[in-house]
């Protein structure tokens, strides 16, 4: 059996695909002490060790973890996006970049069998080009075999557009990644995964499904959100443009995808960390008045009904749903690994 350590888990989206695949994920490591309950509620007997990457001694953690010499081990990193993302308004000065090479120091240190990162597409160019660069190095110079590519989590059973760069490696010979389904009609789409939820308004938290609560609307948010077309509409399908917002009346192409509709039948958009919020993105419901819920958003990222997300906020709950790595395509690269020994 592969044993993993999950660095930068977040609310643990990585975590348990990697244990529906047959991974026994000992720990999820990361600096954010608030998503502790809801880390360790979903994934036991994982545990959730609240620190900070640049002070972890690896050779104490697997220590504490019980880690043995003869055991199968995989360090799995996904580290924060938003550096290598080109919508970043600090433009490649993120000092969050140098937290992959942080993790490059830990695997050197004590090399574990495999790897897998997880990052967006900018990782491997844009900003993040140099710090990749000496990234692989350090693999390459620990015996690592490596496979990367961007994918698409829409490929995986995911019901959501969201390319990924991925990267598996191994000290065990070659290894690769999954195979991505792109037979159209077998791609999951938004009706598949949330029309089974109940109707509510917006500002509603009805009883159920754990987190099926909506943001609620400002009055003249509302407004445009009922002009919308269902299925899939547009701000700019919207006949009275005074009720729009001014930056929209004098820009109306600027951010074209804000206060959009998803549509029933094709995969959602990506989620981002507002994916609750109708003014940052085509995050309303397809039918209904309102954004989607963290429910809803929590269903297009793949985790289950009973995976529940606990926190101080509303937005800080929306976050951690957008920022998870969809667990329907972490168990698909657990089990490529898997596959590899």
């Amino acid at each position: 059996m592969i044993k993993a350590i999950d660095f930068f888990c977040g609310a643990g989206g990585l975590t348990r695909g990697l244990l529906n695949a047959g991974i026994a994920v000992l720990a999820g490591v990361d600096n954010d002490e608030r998503l502790r309950e809801t880390y360790a509620y979903n994934n036991e007997p994982s545990r959730f060790i609240g620190s900070d990457i640049n002070v972890i001694q690896i050779h104490e953690l697997r220590e504490e973890l019980g880690i043995q010499p003869g055991d199968s081990i995989l360090y799995a990193a996904c580290t924060p996006c938003q550096p290598f993302s080109t919508l970043n308004k600090l433009q490649g000065k993120d000092k969050r970049k140098i937290l992959l090479l942080v993790f490059a120091q830990i695997v050197e240190k004590c090399p574990p069998d495999f790897i897998l990162v997880e990052n967006v597409p900018g990782l491997n160019n844009a900003y993040g080009k140099e710090i990749y660069k000496g990234f692989l190095k350090v693999l390459r110079r620990c015996g690592f075999s490596e496979a990367a590519d961007l994918l698409d989590a829409k490929h995986f059973g995911v019901p959501q557009t969201r390319k990924r760069f991925i990267l598996v490696a191994s000290r065990h010979g070659s290894i690769s990644l999954p195979i991505p389904e792109t037979n159209a009609n077998r791609i999951a789409t938004v009706r598949q995964c949330i029309e089974k939820y109940p109707v509510i308004a917006d500002g509603e938290v009805p009883k159920g499904y754990p987190n099926h609560a909506a943001r609620k609307l400002q009055p003249n948010h509302k407004r445009i959100v009922a002009a919308i077309p269902k299925n899939g509409g547009s701000r700019r399908d919207v006949a009275d443009t005074s009720i729009l917002l001014k930056c929209h009346q004098r820009k109306p192409n600027v951010h074209k995808d804000v206060f959009g509709r998803m549509a029933w039948d094709e995969p959602s958009p990506t989620l981002t960390c507002r994916c609750t919020d109708v003014y940052c993105g085509r995050f309303i419901h397809p039918m209904q008045d309102r954004g989607i819920s963290l429910r809803e958003a929590a269903a297009l990222q793949t985790f289950g009904d009973d995976y529940e997300f606990f926190g101080p906020s509303f937005l800080f709950l929306s976050s951690q749903i957008g920022n998870a790595v969809p667990v329907k395509l972490a168990e698909q690269l657990g089990k490529s690994i898997m596959d590899s020994c």
